[in-house]
C-alpha cells in the first residue's frame, strides 16, 4: 500500500496527511484476505496521519485502535525508494499519484506506479487524481476509485484481478 500525503486532507495548517478513512478499511480486507502487506511512504518511517472524512465506519476505527500490530506497521513505513517491483504482486496507492508518465514529476510515487503498470501489475488508486497521458495503464491494470466510501469496494476489485490469469486481449485481425 503506498500512502501519499495529501494537503487538502482537513489537516491542521495545511499539513499534507495520509487520510486514513482510505487506507484502514482497504488495509483490513487485505489482511483478512491473508495478503502480506507492505506500508510505503514517500520519506518512510511514520507520515502524518488523519480521519479526515466523518463517513468512514465507526467499527472501522474501533477497530484500528484496539489493533496495535496496524499502529505499528502504519508508524514505521518503508520508504518509496526501497521497493523492488519484483517482490510485489499488485499495489494499492492511496493519494493523489499525479502525472505517472512523466519524468519530472513532483510525486515520487507516480515513478513506482509507472514501474508496476509497465510490469504488467495491478494497480489501485483512490482517488481518481491520476494523470495516464501518454501511456494508459501499459501493460497492467488500472483500478480507480473515489471517495471513502468506495475504498474497500476497490480493495476487493484488486484482490479479484490478483485471483484471476492475466491475459492481454486479442486483436482480431481480418
Amino acid at each position: 500500500m503506498i500512502l501519499i500525503p495529501e494537503k487538502d486532507a482537513g489537516a491542521a495548517q495545511g499539513d499534507p496527511v495520509v487520510r486514513l478513512e482510505r487506507a484502514v478499511g482497504p488495509y483490513y480486507v487485505f489482511r483478512d484476505a491473508g495478503v502480506e502487506i507492505v506500508l510505503v511512504s514517500p520519506d518512510g518511517g511514520s507520515p502524518s496521519m488523519a480521519f479526515a472524512d466523518s463517513d468512514i465506519s465507526t467499527e472501522v476505527i474501533e477497530r484500528l485502535k484496539r489493533d496495535r500490530a496496524a499502529i505499528d506497521e502504519f508508524s514505521d513505513t518503508i520508504s518509496l525508494d526501497q521497493v523492488y517491483i519484483d517482490d510485489f504482486d499488485a499495489a494499492f496507492c492511496v493519494g493523489h499519484p499525479g502525472a505517472i508518465w512523466r519524468p519530472n514529476s513532483d510525486n515520487p510515487a507516480a515513478g513506482l506506479i509507472a514501474r508496476l503498470l509497465d510490469a504488467g501489475k495491478p494497480v489501485a488508486v483512490l482517488p481518481s487524481g491520476i494523470d495516464l497521458d501518454p501511456k494508459g495503464a501499459s501493460d497492467g491494470l488500472l483500478i480507480v476509485g473515489d471517495g471513502s466510501k468506495s475504498s474497500v469496494m476497490v480493495a476487493q476489485a484488486l484482490l479479484g484481478a490478483l485471483h484471476e490469469p492475466h491475459t492481454k486481449p486479442e486483436r482480431n485481425v481480418s
